[in-house]
């Protein structure tokens, strides 16, 4: 037998799981070891193996969940930063075009993250066993064609993007015509996707329907792995969305600026969605006798950056709250504080009502993960009536310069806090601050592993 014959006669992913595992023990536990990355990157049975060898993770801990710049591997933190697993990644069975690595995440729910790739597709990642990789339909598949790719001399050169057909598909009031926009591959995959949100219609993750919110918030679009195109969602041509959430059997999307909240229900049964009005426009700015306060006490213009986010009891009953943030810098863009505020959802009377606290028994996670309300007695690693965010860093240290010399790129900082809602006091917990692999978010481990 000659050696190609006995390489093609060699199945090394069908090995005994048992002898993997003996395998990935004798190549070290140290999940930081370069030789587990070699050998977890194989195949999706050898990174298997290496995930039941390697660390695992406590299910009634809180855990900070990160790509890799270049996304080889991904990190899990605890909420103080330091690193406590590292699953690495493989490109074998990515089923995008060209076995693109994540470039960064839009979602997370249900044991799940949904990530962008390098090549601008979305897909649905595990990335606790096995790194499993379900495709999501192509960006260039919109219903209404409003992508279409650039051929460049070594593949995709980046999109063009017709707002103009994109309007008129969803019937939104026609404005004057302009032509299609050339939009970058980086620009692309950066900006276009902004938040994603997981139905679970069944145990199989081919069953889960995701949502996305894109075009810079002012379009809503959605689908299922195996599908073959994005279905649009029919929305106002003005209105831009800051959230999306699954609650009750819906999907349910908050508003920026005015604050509504929508229910987005089928008709009929068939694929398309027609919102329903759950609360109507919020006008009020939460947070101006804040501003207002600072502005007044340092005898300075106070600015901020504001945030909104949708989150449910963590067992998907009672109502949806709204968790709003804001972050108050003097003139010369020092931070100056950070305050959050918690409303109930009324849906009867249509309107947000503001909440002092939570419970005694009750922690919040908001940032671009599933926002959610858990029960401190199942994670005691969690203080009660708290908000444990995600966000955008504005820390001072991190204005200079990249340590590594990368100054060319553009540094993504976020960091992670705690913010008790009784005293009103913020702490941060740690920054990341890396080049590549995108917002942070929170993981809590699922009760069983993922079905493969």
């Amino acid at each position: 037998m000659s050696a190609h014959a006995a390489a093609a006669a060699s199945d090394w992913s069908s090995l005994f799981p048992e002898l993997l595992e003996d395998i990935a023990r004798r190549v070290g536990e140290d999940d930081r070891n370069r030789d587990r990355a070699a050998f977890a990157a194989v195949c999706r049975p050898w990174r298997r193996a290496s995930s039941a060898t390697g660390a695992r993770l406590n299910r009634h801990s809180l855990h900070l969940v990160s790509l890799r710049p270049g996304a080889s591997a991904v990190d899990f933190s605890s909420r103080h930063g330091e690193v406590v697993k590292t699953a690495y990644l493989g490109s074998d069975d990515v089923g995008t075009e060209g076995g693109a690595r994540p470039h960064r995440v839009i979602g997370c729910s249900r044991g799940w993250l949904v990530v962008v790739d390098r090549a601008c597709g979305a897909s649905l990642l595990e990335p606790v066993v096995d790194g499993r990789r379900l495709p999501l339909p192509s960006v260039t598949s919109f219903d209404c064609g409003f992508i279409t790719p650039i051929a460049g001399m070594y593949g995709t050169a980046g999109f063009s993007v017709d707002n103009h057909a994109y309007r008129s598909h969803i019937r939104c009031p026609r404005k004057k015509v302009s032509p299609p926009e050339t939009v970058t591959i980086q620009a692309m995959r950066d900006e276009f996707f902004y938040k994603a949100a997981l139905a679970a219609t069944g145990n199989q993750p081919e069953s889960f329907t995701v949502m996305v919110i894109h075009s810079g918030g002012s379009g809503l679009a959605f689908a299922r792995p195996g599908d073959k195109s994005w279905t649009s969602v029919r929305t106002s041509a003005s209105t831009r969305y800051a959230d999306v959430i699954h609650h009750n059997g819906a999907f349910h999307t908050l508003t920026r600026g005015d604050g509504s909240i929508e229910a987005w229900e089928k008709v009929d049964g068939r694929r398309n969605l027609k919102p329903r009005l759950v609360t109507g426009p919020v006008v009020t700015w939460e947070f101006k006798r804040c501003v207002e306060f600072h502005s007044e006490t340092f005898r300075q213009q106070a600015y901020y950056e504001g945030a909104r986010y949708l989150a449910e009891r963590d067992d998907g009953g009672g109502g949806l709250l709204v968790v709003s943030t804001v972050a108050i810098f003097d003139d010369g863009n020092a931070l100056r504080t950070r305050r959050f505020k918690v409303f109930g959802v009324d849906e009867r009377e249509g309107e947000w009502r503001a909440l002092q606290d939570v419970g005694d028994e009750v922690a919040l996670l908001v940032g671009i993960n599933h926002g959610r309300r858990v029960s401190t007695r199942e994670y005691p690693c969690l203080k009660p009536n708290c908000v444990y965010y995600v966000l955008r860093s504005f820390a001072p240290e991190f204005d200079a310069m990249d340590e590594d010399g990368h100054d060319g790129e553009e540094c993504l900082r976020y960091e992670s806090g705690v913010y008790d809602l009784r005293s009103g006091v913020p702490s941060r917990k740690s920054v990341f601050r890396r080049a590549g692999g995108g917002h942070p978010v929170w993981f809590v481990p699922p009760v069983a592993a993922p079905r493969r």
